[in-house]
């Protein structure tokens, strides 16, 4: 057994710490992650049932306990004290002696339901000051949906008939925040995001989440979270597929010169 297959026994969870405001629809991504509607279970690392409101505690979904999310809670005006305390808090994290109890990625929340106000003082705060001890952010522009009514508009003006114009909405949506400088703002910071992904109508149940699935998985450094968290997966199958197939190949490829 290598020193890999031994830590991947040791623990079997994947932990990630979301951030965002209270409308960023943060519990409603978690849930497509895990592809339930359910309620999740919150608890203190004693395993006894909590509020919300204490980034320590344990956020699982019982159609898939082998996620365990953390989240920051009124993270809202980037004020002094809530950053110290997110921060405080990956710090700790960092240097548990047990890799399972780490903080394996954290997940940005930003809506898009007000693109005037989409990169506030809160993101100004957390990507400038604060840094994350080599976990990888992904920053999550959720509610892309929200610049559909943007979208609509210009295309009606355009002259599209409203039929045409619902349907073309979408489009012009991505193409409004292509246009736009969100992601060069935060790349441009001090600890940027390692990747960015953008989703919509997460509020519907056959809602797509892929797209933050591999994103997560494409900026894991070390091999066994890597393959811990694709073993997670139970709404993208693909992507597990695919994984085996490369360290498949990878295994076989130094017989191959």
């Amino acid at each position: 057994m290598d020193r890999n297959d031994a830590i991947e026994r040791k623990f079997t969870r994947f932990r990630v710490l979301i951030i965002g405001r209270a409308n960023a629809g943060k519990t409603t991504i978690l849930q497509r992650v895990c592809g339930t509607t359910e309620v999740p279970k919150v608890r203190d690392k004693y395993g006894k049932k909590r509020g919300e409101h204490d980034i320590e505690n344990e956020i699982t979904f019982r159609s898939n306990p082998r996620y365990v999310f953390h989240d920051s809670r009124g993270f809202e005006a980037g004020r002094i004290d809530e950053l110290k305390k997110v921060e405080s808090f990956i710090a700790e994290r960092a240097k548990a002696r047990r890799l399972g109890d780490r903080i394996h990625a954290i997940w940005y929340c930003i809506p898009m339901t007000d693109r005037a106000r989409a990169i506030t003082t809160a993101e100004d705060s957390f990507f400038t000051r604060c840094g994350t001890s080599n976990v990888p952010v992904i920053a999550i522009f959720s509610k892309l949906d929200g610049l559909d009514p943007v979208a609509y508009g210009q295309l009606r003006k355009e002259g599209e008939n409203k039929v045409d114009a619902k349907s073309m909405a979408p489009e012009r949506s991505v193409k409004i925040f292509d246009d736009g400088d969100y992601v060069r703002r935060l790349l441009a910071m001090k600890y940027p995001p390692q990747d960015y992904v953008c989703l919509r109508e997460m509020d519907k149940e056959n809602a797509d989440c892929s797209g933050l699935i591999e994103c997560t998985a494409a900026v894991l450094k070390h091999e066994t979270l890597e393959k811990l968290f694709v073993s997670t997966q139970q709404t993208n199958m693909e992507l597990s597929i695919r994984y085996a197939i490369n360290r498949q190949a990878t295994c076989y490829l130094p017989c191959c010169v």
